[in-house]
């Protein structure tokens, strides 16, 4: 207690009085370290899922496949591919014409007895590049013939999508045939695809 009868303010506290605060301190460096590398795994995982292309199918059946292959001709001046005659079971599901990764191509998938997926593609511009993204990079497995013309056959490494690229075009169109269904099953689907304006197939409004 001092002269005047204050209270007197220790040396210690004063100095803590005058001090700064503390610097709030960052993420450490291992934190960082954890949080960039968790990013750059998960970009890898997404680059690597975008490049296997995977057959897909939607689940509502379209009822008039005919109709669809007609309008889809009409604009592109094409004479697109169905299969005719396919036996019950079969169910179209996914038709449609794909422009968001040209060139543009004429799809008509289906799902089969067994639940399994078919699909043609067409396009009127199939380079190799078309050919090999349509087929998932899978590697030639030899040639069959169906429904009067060659196919080649190919197999992806994963065993999860098989695929069969007619060497001529039908139609005027490269033509494909792609999906998880068994051989026995592509080689139907195949063996039935026509051209529009020589299915029996009948479009209708």
């Amino acid at each position: 207690m001092g002269d005047h009868g204050g209270v007197s303010t220790p040396p210690s506290a004063q100095a803590q009085a005058g001090a700064p605060a503390p610097a709030r301190r960052g993420m450490s460096g291992t934190a960082k370290n954890m949080v960039i590398s968790m990013i750059v795994l998960v970009a890898g995982c997404l680059v690597l899922i975008a490049l296997v292309p995977r057959v897909g199918s939607v689940q509502q059946p379209v009822a008039n496949v005919a109709a669809i292959a007609r309008e889809v001709g009409d604009e592109q001046k094409w004479d697109v591919a169905v299969a005719d005659g396919l036996p019950t079971g079969w169910t179209a599901t996914n038709v449609t014409l794909m422009t968001d990764n040209p060139p543009d191509t004429w799809q008509a998938g289906y799902t089969t007895p067994g639940t399994h997926y078919a699909a043609v593609v067409q396009t009127s511009a199939g380079d190799a590049a078309w050919v090999t993204r349509q087929t998932g990079a899978a590697k030639r497995v030899g040639t069959i013939s169906l429904g009067g013309a060659t196919w080649i056959r190919y197999e992806r490494n994963d065993g999860e999508q098989q695929a069969l690229v007619r060497t001529v075009p039908l139609g005027g169109l490269t033509t494909a045939v792609i999906g998880t269904a068994p051989w026995s099953q592509l080689n139907q689907f195949a063996a039935a695809l026509r051209p529009l304006s020589h299915s029996t197939l009948h479009p209708t409004s």
